[in-house]
C-alpha cells in the first residue's frame, strides 16, 4: 500500500502560501482556500469518508475476523502440512496488512467529513505512519509472494506428483516463507526514510500540530522513477502476475489432460 494520498509534493505556486502561526490560505482572484497540512480542506472529504472511512474500515473488519478463524482451524495439529503452514503466513501477512491500512487510511479519513479522531489524525498517525508505512510495504510484498509460492507448490503436486513428496515438505514450507520475510524487509528498509514529519498551527484550534510530509529521500526524482515506480511495478505486480499465469496455465493444461 503506498502513502501517495499522505505524502504530499510539494511545489511552488504563483500564489502565497503563509506558514507559521498563521492560517493556512491562498488567496486568489475570488476566493480564499484554507489549508491543512498544505491539503485544501473538506477537498474530496466526503469520498475520502465513504471509501476509507467506511468501506475500508468495514471490509477490513470482516477480513480479520476470517484470517483469525482461519488461522485457528489450520493450526489444528491435524491440520499440520506445508500447504496449511503457508496458509497460515498468508492469513498473518493478511491481517498485519489490514490493520495497517485501517491506521494509515482508515481512520484518518474518519477526521477528513466529520472531525472526529483529531488526536489521532494530527498527533497519534504522524507519529506511527513512519513505521506503519514500510511495514504495511512489507506485509503486501509478502502476501504476494506467499502466493505465489502456493501456487508453485500446488504446480508441483499436479503437474510432478512423484517429486511433491520430497519436494513439498514442512521445513521447506517454513524455510520459504523465513526467506520471503527477510528479502522483503530488506527490499522495503528504504521506506522508513521516505517518511518526515513538519508542525503548523491548526487553522481552527490554535494548537500544534504534527503533518505527514515526503522525506527527502522521497523528492528524488531518480528515487521515485526507478525504486518507487519502475521496481515497485516489476517487483509488486508483473514478476507475480507472469509467473502465476504461468504455473496455472501449466496447471489448467495438466488438469485437462
Amino acid at each position: 500500500m503506498d502513502l501517495d494520498p499522505v505524502l504530499v509534493n510539494f511545489t511552488d505556486s504563483p500564489e502565497n502560501i503563509f506558514t507559521g502561526t498563521e492560517i493556512f490560505t491562498i488567496s486568489s482572484e475570488k476566493t480564499n482556500i484554507t489549508l491543512e497540512c498544505n491539503a485544501e480542506l473538506n477537498d474530496g472529504a466526503l469520498f475520502e469518508f465513504i471509501t476509507n472511512g467506511i468501506f475500508l474500515n468495514v471490509v477490513g473488519l470482516f477480513g480479520l475476523f476470517g484470517n483469525i478463524i482461519s488461522m485457528i482451524i489450520l493450526s489444528r495439529p491435524q491440520m499440520k502440512s506445508s500447504i496449511n503452514y503457508l496458509l497460515i503466513g498468508l492469513a498473518r501477512c493478511d491481517t498485519v496488512l489490514i490493520i495497517t491500512a485501517v491506521l494509515i487510511h482508515g481512520l484518518p479519513a474518519i477526521y477528513a467529513y466529520t472531525g472526529l479522531l483529531f488526536n489521532y489524525k494530527f498527533k497519534t498517525f504522524p507519529r506511527i505512519v513512519r513505521y506503519l508505512y514500510p511495514l504495511s510495504c512489507m506485509a503486501q510484498m509478502v502476501t504476494v509472494y506467499l502466493t505465489l509460492t502456493v501456487t508453485m507448490e500446488r504446480y508441483v503436486a499436479v503437474c510432478h506428483p512423484l517429486k511433491a513428496r520430497s519436494f513439498c515438505t514442512y521445513g521447506r514450507a517454513r524455510l520459504a516463507v523465513l526467506c520471503i520475510v527477510i528479502v522483503s524487509a530488506l527490499y522495503n528498509l528504504p521506506k522508513f526514510w521516505e517518511v518526515d514529519i513538519d508542525e503548523e498551527i491548526h487553522w481552527k484550534y490554535n494548537v500544534t500540530v504534527y503533518c505527514v510530509v515526503p522525506a527527502i529521500l522521497r523528492s528524488s526524482d531518480l528515487y521515485i522513477t526507478i525504486y518507487v515506480n519502475w521496481m515497485y511495478f516489476f517487483v509488486y505486480y508483473a514478476f507475480p502476475f507472469v509467473a502465476l499465469v504461468v504455473f496455472n496455465v501449466a496447471i489448467y493444461r495438466r488438469v485437462s489432460d
